[in-house]
């Protein structure tokens, strides 16, 4: 692996001149390229108006997009569509599962709050069961999830990477445990898409959405989704818009005629101001490698779990051996360290508090070891004057 080609990338992003950035489990920064072009776009809707040839020109490029995020995930084009955010996208998936009182979905209690509440609704609805897996310190191991299941299963969520503590799910054991019994398979990838590398075949996943604003570095307002080819006939249209037609430049508002791709459940116009930063991401990730990106941050990481072993007080929370682990890394200190959101500010570090104990880092390949020593370093510094 090229560690150079890392540290070039890092040009890009001006922020890190002057403040260290271990957040983007929360918003990833943008990218020099990816803001001028989406500032572009703005000037040339400002300047020149949209005009009927430029607005269908947009949708064309929207499938240009639509086979590069398809090639990130190693699918077919026709398997990619586009929403809001995962929020918007499970449901899609929820709704169209055909479930009814009897049947039981399977989650776990450290899953992201939409991949619980999305279940919940549907218990309300339709008296469904939501069995839920016990996780420690975010750890959920596969068994936990594949003990719960019968007959009756007709579901199974996770996150690729956990928000709260960067656990990372073998999407491969669970998507075969899954397909063998006939059980729907969704992953929630908003905390590992262009972060850790995806391959929706070989992990036999059935639907994976992700939101764009954290790994894939670009604006709220856009997300992805893949559905698998043999998996939707099997799901139901529960939304629908013009731009899920067969020919969507050319329709008959009183003919429906629905594709047989993923766009199907797409409801109308997105965000074409963000899909010009996702293009661009998008071709960069291309670029780079995505196992290269996983090796970098794992290395990454890997680096917080040996900086953590220097210190006595602190410590990884929820540790893990390295097949479960990710771009996100949680630190637990002592309370009276005082740490706090002003203080890391103060030492112009950018990282989430969990708490009063606890700092989430989250470290893109924008990052190096040379950030994360900054945040340990202010750690060994309070645990020397304490001493």
């Amino acid at each position: 692996m090229d560690i150079k080609k890392f540290e070039e990338q890092r040009q890009y992003y001006p922020v890190l001149g002057y403040k260290t950035f271990l957040n983007t489990a929360q918003n990833g920064l943008i990218p020099t390229y990816a803001s001028q072009a989406m500032q572009e776009y703005i000037e040339r809707r400002h300047l020149n108006a949209l005009d009927v040839i430029s607005m269908s020109a947009q949708w064309d490029d929207l499938d240009i997009v639509r086979a590069k995020v398809g090639r990130m995930l190693n699918a077919k084009s026709t398997e990619i569509m586009f929403g809001a955010n995962v929020s918007e996208l499970m449901n899609i998936f929820a709704n169209g599962l055909g479930l009814k009182q009897g049947d039981n979905v399977v989650i776990y209690d450290s899953t992201y709050f939409s991949m619980s509440y999305i279940w919940f609704n549907k218990r309300e609805q339709l008296g469904i069961e939501v069995r839920i897996a016990g996780s420690d310190e975010g750890r959920t191991p596969c068994e936990k999830l594949f003990e719960l299941c019968d007959e009756n299963t007709k579901a199974m969520v996770v996150c690729h990477v956990d928000f709260g503590t960067g656990y990372r799910h073998d999407l491969a054991a669970i998507g075969s445990f899954c397909r063998e019994r006939g059980i729907a398979f969704a992953v929630d990838g908003t905390q590992a898409c262009g972060a850790m590398a995806v391959d929706v075949k070989k992990m036999k996943i059935d639907f994976y959405a992700a939101s764009t604003y954290k790994w894939l570095q670009g604006l709220l307002g856009l997300g992805i989704a893949f559905i698998d080819e043999d998996f939707m006939p099997k799901l139901s249209q529960s939304i629908i818009g013009w731009v899920g037609t067969v020919d969507k430049l050319h329709n008959d508002a009183m003919v429906l005629e629905l594709c047989d791709e993923a766009r199907k459940f797409e409801c109308g116009g997105i965000s074409f101001v963000a899909l010009e930063g996702l293009t661009r991401v998008a071709d960069n990730y291309l670029r780079l490698g995505a196992t290269d990106i996983e090796e970098y941050i794992l290395s990454l990481a890997d680096h917080c779990y040996e900086r953590a072993e220097e210190l006595k007080d602190c410590r990884v929370w929820g540790p893990v051996g390295r097949e479960n682990r990710s771009g996100i890394v949680t630190i637990s200190f002592p309370e009276s360290y005082g740490i706090s959101r002003e203080m890391l500010e103060a030492h112009q570090i950018n990282a989430m508090m969990q708490g009063t104990s606890r700092v989430r880092l989250a470290m893109h390949y924008y990052n190096n070891t040379e950030d994360i020593d900054r945040f340990f370093d202010l750690l060994k510094s309070i645990e020397k004057a304490r001493a």
